[in-house]
């Protein structure tokens, strides 16, 4: 992310509401440096001055935005955990202006690989870690606790992007079982 000592506090906020607006308002073409500096009431070199394009400020947009309660869990098996986790990824991607904004920048990210590292680095890895460090502890040693967060959210992510099927809570506990039969027996 950009050094934001070197930032004007205002245009910076409005530069990310502007990024967060037209993303939620038209969705990923929609956005572009030219409309975020003039919503933002800025020069299309101020934008670029901080970010590299448009991909970067919609994601530190969505970053800020996704400054989400964790999910806070005592659970003592893996499969709670998870269904918390599953349950959480239901409630915070399915019909919120977040997994709009998401499923863009989702989208954006298979064509740019640095806006997938990004998201990688930003979003994906900081959330999956506690989960792996807290399964870890609830499965055997030669559990493969990676593979198993792969079996329970791929299937989530998939449902999300496509919007093609539902993705509610009964889905997400269904995969998850089906997850935990297959890795844990």
């Amino acid at each position: 992310m950009p050094d934001a000592g070197r930032r004007d506090p205002e245009a910076h906020r409005a530069i990310l509401d502007a990024a967060w607006a037209l993303t939620t308002a038209g969705g990923w073409t929609a956005v572009s440096v030219d409309a975020i500096a003039a919503r933002a009431g800025v020069g299309k070199r101020t934008v670029y001055r901080w970010w590299p394009g448009k991909a970067a400020v919609v994601l530190e947009a969505f970053l800020d935005h996704a400054r989400a309660t964790p999910v806070t869990t005592r659970a003592t098996t893996v499969e709670g955990l998870l269904r918390a986790h599953a349950r959480h990824f239901v409630d915070l991607y399915v019909n919120t202006e977040l997994g709009r904004v998401f499923t863009g920048l989702f989208g954006a990210a298979q064509q740019d690989p640095d806006l997938a590292a990004r998201l990688d680095e930003h979003w994906f890895e900081p959330r999956r870690a506690p989960v792996r460090a807290a399964a870890r502890e609830l499965v055997r040693d030669d559990a493969d606790v990676d593979l198993l967060l792969d079996l329970v959210f791929a299937p989530l992510h998939y449902r999300l992007l496509t919007g093609r099927r539902p993705l509610d809570h009964a889905y997400a506990d269904a995969v998850l079982t089906a997850a935990l039969t297959g890795v844990l027996g």
